[in-house]
Order: structure tokens, then C-alpha cells, then sequence
């Protein structure tokens, strides 16, 4: 362990992701703290860079629901919020597509959603079929529709962050390894990094699926599984009409949103999404020709017009997933000042401008606007894990 001490702070954060950058920027925001922001890779040089981009409000807890209904609201007004750079929101709607199967638990969640206020409502396969006229639709029970739903700018997002963040005093470390959380007598103390050693008496992990790793020595179990997602980027040849509507088929699995010109993003997933060690999950090319695949058996069914569009890209990442696919928020229990913001299983991008503000507003201890103590990581020892109207899957 590196014994120099380098450095001290009011508040350190581990990861410089869409999620630290976030709560980075709300506690300087809200407060006159001196707050070191740490990374090991350079700005979105991580997972927040190899993320799918779709945003959307759809939710089976009114806990996410409220988080995301927040975000959507920073989006809407970046400017204020944040003050410089903008989010590259781009508002398409989103679907989600059931078969009879996934009905109830799918008009239950619009039922939920609208009670909170979310713009969403039921559509029926016509409907949807008007809404976006590429989906074959005979065998659809229903769909949830959002005119909001969209994607953003990863990269927008956090370098906006940032800037404003360093603007108001942030000190942002990259390039940096963070090697060890420090305690003594059970409270945090800092961190100790390739640079030395940061002393500081609050310490917010936002580091995601690589998060038990540092927190395992001193003695905190984060139920975690680190899953590799695959995605792609497909091009439309000439002639080909294009998506106009971000879409999840919840039958085959399938997430599929335009992007510009001719090209569109897609995840097709596996039965079985395989456990990663590779810090970036990168995956064999054997793997990227069974997504291809996958892709294809999906769209023959619902998007037939996108049958053998043109893989350009392919990426993947790692997918941090909880037993409850819902994230852990909060202060750690058993550490004093150690805070955790991890395990999105893939939600980060929606709740992230509101978990920022949560997260700030408990290490200042205020009131948070929306109460995170059902995702508190206790839950999972109590027995109250977070409700999933269609399972256990991304769609949450």
C-alpha cells in the first residue's frame, strides 16, 4: 500500500462515469466541499462509453419512476440545470411491445407511470402499427408508448459535468487508479491511489460492476454480477425505410433505436447473458457473429425490412446487474462515510441526473427529493427486494 499522503479532501469519488460525474457535480452544486473526482481511464474512456444511449420512463417501482421522471426533466432544461454544454437529448418516443403473456404486467406499469405523472399510454397493435409502420404486429397483444422517450449523448452528458463541476472547484483525477478504500475503526479515511494516498472522511463508490472489487477487503458484499452486453451499430442500405421510434420487442428481446442518417443501434440478447472478467467485456468474434444472428431471427419476425442491414460496428460493455436489477444507492451500513451508487443493469443513463442530486443530498445530509432507502444495500439481507412486474430482465 502506497503510504505517501498526497492529498486531502471533504469528499472523494471512485469513477468518473456518467454516474460520478453526476453526484461529482450535484455536491459542488450544492455545497462549498472540496470534492476529488478519480479514474483510472481518461473522461468516458470506461463503461459510460459503450452505453446503448435509449432513455425512457417505463418502470414496474415508483421509486425509478419518480428518478427517472427527474431526469427526463434535467434533460428537458440543461441549460439551467447544468450551464454549460447540453445533453444531445433527441426525442423519438419509445415502445414496448408485449405478447398476451406480458400484458397485464405491462398495462400495470403504464397504469403506474401515468399516476405519477409519465406522458405514456396503452396502444393496441394498430395503433402501434400507425406509430411505426415497420413493425409486423400480428402477433402483439399491446405496447407501452412514450412521446419523451429518446436518447441522449453519453459524452455530452458527462463532459458538460465536468466542466461545470471544475468550474465551481472540482478536481478531477484521470489516469489515476484508485488500489484500496481506506478505514480505520470502521469509518472511511480515503483512498489509496497509483499517485498515493487521498485522505478524506467520505468516500461515494460510482464505480459500477468493478465495485465489489474494492469493497469486498473491507468487508462490504455487493451482490453484483458482471455480464457482457453486445450491441451494434447497423446501416440501412439505399432505397430502406428507417426506424422512426426507439423500440423494445419484450418477446424476442430485441432493442432497436435510430440513430442518424441510415444507421440504428441494436441489442439482441442471449438467453443467458455470459459473466465477464475483461475489464471493458470485450467479446470474441465468435460471439459478435451470434448476435448478428440473433438480430436477424429477431427482425424477420418484427422489422423484416431490416433483415441483412449492414453490421458497421460492433461494441460491447459491461452490464452490472443486481438481484433485483434495480440499483444500490446510498450510505454503505457497517463503514461510516462510505456511499454507494452502482449496479444501474443498464438504468444509469435514465435515473443519472437524479441520482446525482440524491446522492449529493444524503452526504450533505438533506432531505433527498425522492426517498432512495428501498435501494438501500441492506435490502437484499432484509428479504425486500425490488418489485419486477415482467421478471427478472433489463426492462425492470
Amino acid at each position: 500500500m502506497t503510504a505517501d499522503v498526497v492529498g486531502r479532501a471533504d469528499a472523494v469519488v471512485i469513477g468518473a462515469g456518467i454516474m460520478g460525474a453526476s453526484i461529482a457535480y450535484q455536491l459542488k452544486r450544492r455545497s462549498n466541499l472540496d470534492v476529488v473526482l478519480i479514474d483510472e481511464r481518461a473522461p468516458v474512456g470506461g463503461m459510460s462509453g459503450r452505453t446503448f444511449g435509449q432513455v425512457r420512463q417505463h418502470y414496474s417501482n415508483e421509486i425509478l419512476i419518480k428518478l427517472a421522471i427527474r431526469g427526463f426533466e434535467v434533460l428537458a432544461d440543461w441549460q439551467r440545470e447544468v450551464g454549460c454544454g447540453d445533453s444531445g437529448y433527441v426525442r423519438l418516443g419509445y415502445l414496448l411491445l408485449v405478447v398476451k403473456p406480458q400484458l397485464e404486467a405491462l398495462k400495470r406499469n403504464v397504469a403506474l407511470g401515468a399516476s405519477l405523472g409519465v406522458d405514456t399510454r396503452f396502444v393496441g397493435p394498430d395503433e402501434i402499427k400507425r406509430i411505426e409502420p415497420l413493425l409486423v404486429t400480428d402477433d402483439l397483444a399491446g405496447g407501452a408508448y412514450e412521446p419523451n422517450g429518446g436518447y441522449i449523448d453519453v459524452t455530452r452528458m458527462i463532459l458538460s459535468w465536468l466542466a461545470a463541476g471544475q468550474a465551481r472547484g472540482l478536481r478531477l483525477l484521470t489516469g489515476t487508479r484508485v488500489n484500496a478504500i481506506l478505514t480505520r475503526g470502521g469509518k472511511t479515511i480515503g483512498v489509496d491511489t497509483t499517485a498515493g494516498r487521498i485522505e478524506a472522511p467520505i468516500v461515494i463508490a460510482a464505480t459500477n460492476a468493478w465495485a465489489r472489487d474494492l469493497l469486498a477487503p473491507i468487508g462490504v458484499d455487493v451482490p453484483i454480477k458482471r455480464l457482457r452486453l453486445d450491441m451494434a451499430w447497423l446501416r440501412q442500405g439505399l432505397g430502406k425505410m428507417q426506424v422512426r421510434t426507439c423500440v423494445t420487442d419484450g418477446n424476442s428481446n430485441v432493442v432497436l433505436r435510430p440513430d442518424l442518417g441510415p444507421y440504428a443501434m441494436v441489442v439482441a440478447y442471449p438467453p443467458a447473458m455470459p459473466e465477464v472478467i475483461d475489464p471493458l467485456g470485450n467479446a470474441p468474434p465468435e460471439e459478435e457473429a451470434a448476435h448478428k444472428a440473433r438480430m436477424d431471427k429477431a427482425f424477420a419476425a418484427r422489422l423484416p425490412d431490416y433483415v441483412g442491414a449492414e453490421v458497421v460496428r460492433s461494441v460491447s460493455g459491461v452490464y452490472d446487474v443486481t438481484p433485483d436489477f434495480h440499483p444500490i444507492l446510498g450510505w454503505a451500513g457497517g463503514v461510516e462515510g462510505l456511499c454507494l451508487a452502482m449496479g444501474f443493469s443498464g438504468h444509469g443513463l435514465k435515473l443519472a441526473p437524479a441520482i446525482g442530486e440524491v446522492i449529493a443530498n444524503t452526504v450533505l445530509e438533506r432531505r433527498p427529493s425522492v426517498d432512495i432507502r428501498p435501494l438501500r444495500l441492506s435490502r437484499f439481507a432484509d428479504g425486500e427486494p425490488m418489485f419486477l412486474a415482467y421478471g427478472p430482465s433489463a426492462r425492470a
